[in-house]
């Protein structure tokens, strides 16, 4: 099988791959030195060919290292396969009627779920909406312009021109055609809302899947991308249409959770205590606004990839 993959966690991968597969021995990283000694004999400024040389030579490196990375994660993956160790999910129905084990592989369509572009959505709806209303209504707002201009030279009467001039800013005004168009929203709301969203998901970049009635959460590192997100989101779209394979641990369940806290006469007999009842607290009110939701299992991610 092929990978084309978009997601490593190299750390976890090794970490994981040195328990699974007794060590890395087999999988040492070789470095050439031919690029630096022929470089030596070039003709230039002194100097100039190992400055080239080192160059190249960390270019190889790098394409070294990649490789590496992307062969022991098809050892690692096929090894739990073929051991029974991974719980196997496709886009298939009673896939996800499977009894969940440590590691888990889900292939299927996915969701791109970026909270940092969300939160900046938030900041900017109103003036989004506004320049929407002003670039598609660019063509009335021009002709109103011109009528007003015309009004202007020909009508003495000062009431009808105010009337003019009051109807030709209502059809010039930006903030005005985003209201009828519903791009506009109360600017205290989306603050209210951008904080909440802020509090509870700060930069999140995650991916969603749905088999059957249970959804698949994999939160993802963004420094771990093989491409930069908008990049990825471009080529696959925020709602993909192949599957990508996520590959990972199972760290939450379906089974519903429930967060207690103290009631209001609750009287801490100790700071340790209370630190721990505000600790309970601050847990319940993260479970209301970004907790586990019913029929969800959420994945630490190890790999996430395009199958060939």
């Amino acid at each position: 099988m092929i990978r084309s993959i978009l997601y490593l966690d190299e750390q976890k991968l090794y970490s994981l791959s040195s328990q699974v597969l007794e060590g890395l021995t087999e999988y040492l990283l070789t470095e050439t030195s031919s690029a630096s000694e022929e470089s030596e004999t070039q003709k230039g400024p002194v100097a100039s060919g190992k400055v080239l040389a080192d160059a190249m030579k960390r270019s190889s490196t790098s394409v070294e290292r990649r490789v590496l990375h992307d062969h022991a994660l098809a050892l690692f993956e096929d090894k739990l396969l073929a051991s029974g160790q991974v719980v196997n999910v496709v886009n298939a129905p009673g896939s996800s009627n499977q009894v969940l084990k440590s590691f888990i592989r889900v292939a299927a369509p996915a969701s791109f779920i970026d909270a940092e572009k969300l939160n900046n959505l938030l900041g900017m709806f109103n003036r989004i909406g506004e320049a929407l209303a002003y670039v598609t209504n660019n063509e009335n707002i021009q002709a109103a312009h011109a009528a007003l201009e015309a009004a202007k030279t020909g009508l003495k009467d000062k009431t009808k021109l105010a009337q003019l001039t009051k109807q030709a800013k209502e059809l010039t005004d930006a903030a005005h055609l985003a209201k009828a168009s519903g791009l506009y929203q109360d600017p205290k709301f989306l603050e209210n809302l951008s904080l909440l969203t802020n509090f509870a998901f700060s930069d999140q970049l995650e991916v969603q899947q749905r088999v059957d009635d249970l959804l698949y959460s994999t939160p993802l590192k963004r420094d771990c991308l093989r491409e930069p997100e908008g990049l990825l989101i471009r080529k696959y779209s925020r709602k993909t249409e192949k599957s990508l394979v996520v590959l990972g641990l199972v760290t939450q369940t379906a089974i519903p959770t429930n967060t207690k806290t103290a009631g209001p006469d609750f009287k801490p007999a100790n700071m340790k205590e209370a630190v721990t009842n505000m600790v309970d607290h601050i847990a319940a009110m993260e479970s209301s606004l970004s907790g586990k939701i019913e029929r969800e299992v959420v994945i630490d991610p190890i790999a996430v990839y395009v199958s060939l």
